[in-house]
């Protein structure tokens, strides 16, 4: 049985080459270049002979783990994995820094987020069991990154606009399908006709009539990404439960096909919900 299999410690040495790999994927993926993963691992695998292929996917899921801490997306198909050592946020760290460029190349996806044409949703999902959201797994540690790419992505009203049209189409097909179509003529995109201060983007309705309060979270990241929610989006929820929902889209535009998941209810008994700003005054 290998040092790899037994659970001894990642040496620095391995922990750079995994982590230097795994940015080197991750920027082909954002470029929309082709390679296969595994064979990666096995590379990896041939240098250091202490570490299976098994462990070195664990590995680089901690990695995801640790950028999405840092406000960064993670390279689709490795889900985020917590329980990581110091020492692997120390080399994600030192990574970035090198690797300027890296900045360059989100910020040009970012640029160009909202897709041509109408979107529509072509899968659903359960919500992810665990997502990650704060360096070390909920640890106080600081977080020395240059900008935070999650925020900027929810920032993006085009981007939220696009999911938004995406949602009132599903809704209304939905309607149509069961037949309800005078209740699909009435779905109506809220957040266009009534303004943004609602707390909820959509209303819909349900094969009874009854009315569907639908706030909409687009990203074109994994399904384990977090999502961001206002003050008054967390009211109308709490104020109007039994008919509150939230659709995340993720993976919004790619190749894959647009994903969906839904909360109803309460966001704060459907969330986890971590204060990242204050509002101040002076005392």
């Amino acid at each position: 049985m290998t040092a790899g299999q037994t659970g001894m410690p990642w040496t620095s040495p391995e922990i750079d080459a995994a982590v230097e790999a795994y940015f080197d994927m991750m920027v082909l993926d954002i470029q929309g270049q082709q390679f296969v993963k595994a064979r990666v691992y096995r590379e990896l695998s041939r240098r250091f002979p202490a570490r299976n292929v098994n462990s070195i996917e664990r590995k680089m899921s901690n990695i995801s783990a640790v950028l999405v801490g840092l406000g960064y997306p993670h390279l689709r198909g490795l889900s985020p994995l917590a329980n990581y050592q110091r020492s692997l946020v120390e080399s994600v760290l030192g990574q970035l820094g090198m690797r300027e460029s890296l900045d360059s190349v989100i910020e040009v996806e970012l640029s160009k987020i909202a897709p041509i044409g109408p979107v529509d949703i072509v899968r659903e999902s359960p919500a992810p069991a665990v997502v990650i959201t704060d360096l070390l797994h909920g640890r106080k540690a600081a977080r020395p990154f240059k900008r935070n790419y999650l925020e900027l992505e929810a920032a993006n009203r085009k981007l939220g606009l696009e999911g938004e049209l995406a949602v009132v189409r599903r809704e209304q097909r939905l309607l149509h399908g069961l037949g309800r179509k005078k209740l699909a003529d009435r779905v109506e995109h809220v957040a266009v006709t009534q303004g943004d201060g609602l707390g909820y983007d959509v209303l819909s309705f349900d094969i009874n009539g009854r009315e569907k309060m639908i706030e909409v979270k687009t990203t074109t990241y994994a399904i384990d990404v977090p999502f961001f929610v206002t003050r008054g989006e967390i009211l109308a929820s709490e104020s109007a439960s039994d008919s509150y929902h939230l659709y995340r889209l993720y993976g919004f535009g790619s190749s894959k096909g647009t994903g969906l998941y839904q909360l109803a209810g309460d966001l704060n008994k459907t969330c986890r919900l971590d204060a990242i700003s204050f509002r101040a005054t002076p005392a």
